[in-house]
């Protein structure tokens, strides 16, 4: 039988041989999940210690708790694909999912469950658009916290979401090579970190068109619908607006919106007003819903790996909770663009 080391017990669990090390010697700057884990672990590996005895610390609890907005939990096809992941992660490291939905018009205090706040979890992911003022009480009750397709950059938890500025640069500059030279992104950027890294990665493929072919591009935005805490709105203003850029003075021949959501309600107005996709306008979402393959015409969008944004969000925060001085991280996984029906070469555009 091969011998185990400290070596062993860092490779099962992904930590350090230092971090094994330090647990096994009941070093008090480890904390008292990882230390029982560690020692657990290796008991179960057959491991010996030579030296002191393990000291009674509290045991982990195996819960790992999951807060998102209640409005979330009616949008089954986004947000329950990223918590399929979550859960297929957490059934892997033998954890327990526990999910709440936060009413965020209350404050901290009363929003956030007792079974967080009494620490009988060992960790917390949080999803969208969660108050800041939420994830300070979090940290401030010393538990790992990992964010997801969170509403800000944080520079003091991990993070996980898609590359929304590369998948919105390729998505546009497919739209430019189409031959489309008016063009507008559709969406409030301000109303989410996504949406502002889309109309980014929209702008910034058509400065890098420019750049390369020397062509003028109209670039417009049309604001009006976009997301929150409380789901998704949509502006009175909308729909006269987008029509106002379809017809128009040089209407724009291709829109670029920050979600399938978006794209979808144009899609409605086109059909509405007889205006034709792609004959007339060429319209592209983001996220790739289950909706975007039935629409007619089929919507062409940006794929996001929700699935797979709940596994890593679960493999980071197992690996906070194992050892939580480890360098905080930032993950973008890959996006895929998808052509479909509703976007089109411009009729008699020189490529």
């Amino acid at each position: 039988m091969k011998k185990v080391t400290l070596q062993t017990i860092a490779e099962r669990l992904g930590v350090s041989k230092a971090l094994v090390s330090k647990a096994l010697s009941n070093d008090p700057a480890v904390n008292d999940v990882t230390r029982e884990t560690i020692w657990r672990t290796a008991e179960e590996l057959g491991y010996r210690v030579k030296a002191a005895k393990k000291v009674q610390v509290r045991d982990a609890t195996r819960n790992l708790a999951v807060l998102l907005p209640e409005a979330y939990l009616g949008d089954f096809e986004y947000w329950g694909t990223l918590i399929q992941g979550i859960h297929q992660g957490t059934s892997q490291i033998g954890y327990n999912l526990m999910l709440t939905g936060i009413d965020i018009a209350l404050t901290p205090q009363s929003g956030i469950p007792g079974v967080v706040k009494d620490k009988n979890v060992d960790a917390v992911i949080v999803l969208g658009h969660i108050p800041r003022d939420y994830i300070e009480l979090l940290r401030a009750l010393m538990l790992p916290v990992v964010l997801v397709d969170s509403n800000e950059w944080s520079p003091v938890s991990d993070h996980v979401l898609a590359n929304n500025f590369y998948g919105a640069w390729e998505a546009t500059t497919e739209l430019l090579k189409d031959g489309h030279r008016h063009l507008a992104f559709v969406g409030d950027e301000t109303s989410a970190l996504s949406f502002s890294e889309r109309k980014r990665g929209f702008d910034q493929a058509i400065a890098d068109f420019q750049v390369l072919t020397g062509r003028a591009i109209d670039g417009r935005s049309i604001k009006g619908m976009g997301v929150s805490g409380w789901g998704n709105y949509i502006s009175d203003s909308f729909a006269e607006d987008i029509h106002r850029h379809m017809t128009g003075e040089d209407p724009v021949t291709a829109m670029f919106c920050a979600n399938d959501m978006v794209a979808i309600e144009v899609l409605r107005l086109c059909t509405a007003w007889g205006i034709a996709c792609p004959g007339q306008i060429s319209i592209c979402g983001f996220d790739d819903l289950a909706l975007a393959r039935h629409t007619h015409p089929g919507l062409t969008t940006v794929s996001v790996p929700r699935k797979e944004l709940g596994q890593k969000a679960v493999e980071l925060v197992h690996r906070r909770i194992l050892d939580p001085g480890t360098l905080l991280e930032l993950v973008q996984l890959p996006t895929r663009y998808i052509k479909r029906e509703s976007t089109a070469a411009l009729s008699g555009s020189v490529q």
